[in-house]
């Protein structure tokens, strides 16, 4: 049973952190388009945000929820083999979930021939946006773990 509700919440952190990380390459987007003096308007974004949720939210999903695994399964190894009372456990999860997105920025430019793929990667506001949402899915889980 507590393998199902750990699974559950790694879901639900992979699920909240590409929930939050879309929305930072559409506006991306936005900002280029409006920059190039293309007309973009507020349903302009909406219909774009929700066509990313659906498109791009479901592969930023699977890199999280794979990078998660990893980075969690490590925090949690740490934390049990070195007795760790400095940090607490759900800030411990959120520091690894922010290193794990940011690992993921950095290695998707790496390995892609210096390709952006995520939009919101060009830019450091949106390199630390999407960091943020690595850290609130890791906080999420590293609580509900708590509370388990």
């Amino acid at each position: 049973m507590r393998f199902l509700r750990v699974t559950s919440l790694l879901l639900f952190a992979a699920i909240i952190t590409s929930f939050l990380s879309v929305p930072i390459t559409t506006a991306s987007y936005t900002i280029w388009l409006s920059s190039i003096d293309m007309p973009t308007t507020l349903n302009l974004f909406i219909a774009s945000l929700i066509h990313d949720w659906f498109n791009l939210g479901v592969t930023l999903f699977l890199l999280f929820l794979v990078g998660f695994f990893i980075a969690f399964l490590i925090t949690f190894a740490i934390r049990k083999y070195f007795d760790v009372k400095l940090i607490s456990e759900p800030f411990s999860y959120a520091i690894a979930g922010s290193t794990c997105i940011a690992l993921i920025l950095i290695l998707t430019v790496a390995l892609l021939f210096e390709t952006q793929i995520i939009a919101g990667n060009r830019t450091s506001i949106g390199t630390l946006l999407h960091v943020m949402a690595g850290f609130a899915g890791g906080y999420f889980f590293g609580y509900f773990l708590k509370k388990m």
